[in-house]
């Protein structure tokens, strides 16, 4: 399988032979906001991977989950819920609590990770950054940051409009419409609609226990008051409903999931708002923007724990999230000499969360009943120049970031009508952390980039969900120092880009994921010292206006070199969960012009991806093998703006399981298996 691998990265260079010196075409250049300044990807000192509009399309990118594969070194396992959702980037992750890789929303930074798996109904592009963005971006961006651009308003009547159908009753509706009011006033509006009956039936009543029903809309206003003052105004909203959870009993000795089984009525609802206002000054000699975002999550879980036929544990849990955030900031002129960029960053989070466990025992029902009210307040200074001289590119960057927060814990248990209080606390916890940021970078002509970095990584501690001792109510911060080089270049007259990257993290304090004591739920606690080191090589070849391929191969190798989790259970030199070995992806487009009287061409995309072994737990007992998926997506545009298309994903219908976890106290395992191969079709419409 490797050699396979490596013959297909390499089918670039082998194809590059075929080019004609007369060919102009060349790959478009690609521009990069995730920096907080517009640079070209090819010029920034970073590991970036940005995915185009066209690319989401071809490449069927419903949710962020489907990015993996195509970016190295990103892999997001997919749960039977949109509860949590978990993002590793070079290993850096955690399956519970706050996430390590930021996520943005036009410039709305998305807190909680009960809001990353989201649908993605249209979208300009994504930019995916690997290591630490905290000097720009803060402490939840340790291990890299991911930022969503849907389309802006523009001051000319256009619209489109996308119905998508697929087996499974796969449906999906989006439509989107730009108005413009005045010559400096325009208004953006898009809505979407997504629907699935499911892919696995509940062997206990016949139910589909992954059916989803989707809603969103997006409203986006742009006012140009003069050359030198723009407001950007945003909302957006989307409603999920979920009909259960396809959890099944894993069968370890057999390697097989039984069939789902499980007789409570589960689901998942969400309501998520956000909202935000920004405001752009061109100043003579600086620019000034000023970002003010809103978010709100209100949803509700109910769930089936032991997912067996039979009442053991019933989980009831609501939740409500806000989140405000404001950023001032100052930068430089693009056409300056040295680049600097300074500002102001302050967030307030409002967390609470009532909790219900019904644990049904030969006594009857027991409930238990818990509360948390928490209060998050942070702030930061920052600032990071760049400094030219002769072929070197000299930057520096710092930021203090300082947090404090506040916990209102209340427990209580209801044993035969009659009401027992167990516990709760009042807490404090605090923070200050300074972020530096060094790097370096060598240019040797017009199409090459060597850089060196080393960075700093942070991200605060918290709070515990279930407590039953009192050393086990928090968990302290964890710390990176990242190390980074990498090299990136263009070549055969802009036909072919291939950038590569080395990585090293120093990893001390990781938070990791275990179970409580008496196993009936979880906790994150601190891990010693951790490692992780690979690479990453990104190519394309765009060899003519008909055929183009890229690749990207990502290598990661992250263990724990010191975890003990008490004094009997020793994790040291186990390798970290859920962080694949390898990662890899390749897509092929090749496109038949046919200029004929209604149609212009036929494009055909083949996309393939493979995922390395993992391991599911931190005991490294259960793991995924190696395992790969093909998919194609068929486009055929007419000449009056429609196009039609066929799409298949994992069409070798390969077999694996997409999440798994145990719960102690049955001495179960349970897996989410794999969806099976899926087709279907669509027509899309401009105006």
């Amino acid at each position: 399988m490797r050699i396979y691998l490596m013959i297909v990265l390499f089918i670039p260079w082998f194809l590059s032979a075929q080019i004609q010196k007369q060919d102009t075409i060349k790959i478009d250049e690609v521009i990069i906001d995730a920096g907080k300044t517009r640079q070209k990807i090819q010029k920034i000192p970073l590991s970036v991977t940005a995915v185009s509009a066209k690319q989401i399309e071809t490449l069927k990118i419903d949710n962020l989950t489907s990015l993996n594969g195509f970016v190295p070194n990103l892999f997001m396992p997919e749960h039977g819920t949109r509860l949590n959702t978990d993002v590793y980037i070079r290993g850096i992750g955690v399956s519970k609590g706050e996430p390590s890789v930021g996520v943005y929303v036009d410039d709305i930074p998305y807190f909680d990770s009960g809001t990353l798996n989201f649908e993605l109904a249209d979208v300009n592009k994504i930019e995916v950054l690997r290591g630490p963005q905290g000097t720009l971006y803060g402490r939840n961006t340790m291990g890299g940051l991911i930022k969503v651009y849907t389309p802006e308003p523009v001051f000319r009547w256009k619209g489109t409009f996308k119905l998508d159908y697929g087996n499974y009753n796969q449906q999906k509706a989006v439509g989107g419409l730009n108005i413009p009011i005045t010559q400096k006033l325009s208004l953006l509006t898009d809505i979407a609609y997504a629907h699935k009956d499911g892919f696995f039936t509940n062997r206990y009543d016949g139910s589909r226990p992954d059916a989803m029903d989707t809603y969103t809309g997006r409203i986006k206003m742009l006012y140009k008051i003069s050359d030198s003052v723009k407001i950007r105004m945003v909302t957006g909203y989307e409603k999920n409903n979920q009909a259960g959870f396809p959890y099944a009993v894993y069968d370890s000795l057999n390697q097989t999931a039984m069939p789902i089984d499980y007789n409570r009525s589960s689901a998942y609802d969400r309501v998520f708002f956000s909202g935000g206002i920004f405001m752009n000054y061109k100043a003579r000699n600086f620019d000034v923007n000023f970002s003010g975002s809103y978010q709100n999550l209100v949803d509700n879980y109910e769930i089936d724990q032991d997912f067996l036929p039979v009442d053991i544990y019933f989980i009831d849990m609501e939740r409500d999230n806000q989140a405000y955030v404001e950023e001032l900031t100052f930068k430089s002129k693009s056409a300056n000499k040295l680049q600097w960029i300074a500002g102001l960053f302050s967030f307030q989070r409002h967390l609470y969360k009532d909790v219900w466990v019904d644990i049904t025992t030969s006594h009857g029902i027991m409930q238990l009943y818990k509360t948390y009210d928490q209060n998050i307040d942070g702030g930061a200074l920052f600032g990071q120049l760049s400094l030219p001289f002769d072929k070197w590119l000299f930057t520096a960057g710092l930021r203090w970031d300082m947090e404090k927060s506040r916990m209102d814990y209340n427990y209580d248990v209801n044993v035969a009508n009659r009401n027992i209080h167990k516990d709760d606390f009042v807490h404090y916890l605090s923070y200050n952390q300074l972020l530096p940021k060094l790097g370096l970078t060598y240019t040797t002509g017009k199409h090459i980039n060597i850089y060196a970095g080393i960075t700093k990584g942070y991200k605060a501690g918290g709070f515990n969900a279930t407590i039953e001792r009192s050393e086990d109510e928090t968990y302290q911060p964890e710390y990176t120092w990242n190390y980074e080089a990498g090299l990136k270049s263009t070549w055969l007259n802009h036909k072919l880009t291939a950038n590569m990257s080395l990585f090293y993290i120093d990893w001390k304090d990781q938070q990791v994921v275990q179970s409580v004591p008496s196993g009936r739920g979880i906790m994150i606690k601190n891990a010693g010292y951790s490692t992780s080191r690979g690479f990453e090589l990104e190519a394309r070849l765009k060899l003519n206006s008909t055929f183009d391929i890229s690749c990207a191969l990502g290598y990661t190798d992250a263990e724990f070199d010191v975890y003990k989790k008490n004094e009997t259970v020793d994790y040291s030199g186990n390798y970290i969960p859920l962080v694949p070995k390898f990662t890899y992806g390749t897509s092929a487009g090749y496109n038949f012009w046919l200029n004929g009287r209604y149609v212009k061409f036929v494009k055909l995309n083949v996309n393939y991806t493979y995922f390395g072994k993992f391991y599911w737990e931190v005991s490294n007992e259960a793991y995924q093998d190696a395992y790969s998926l093909l998919n194609v997506d068929m486009r055929i545009a007419l000449k009056n703006k429609i196009s039609l298309g066929l799409w298949g994903k994992n069409l070798l219908n390969t077999s694996y399981n997409r999440y798994y976890f145990t719960i102690s106290t049955l001495h179960k395992a349970y897996v989410e298996p794999a969806r099976p191969m899926q087709f279907g079709g669509y027509v899309k419409v401009k105006f």
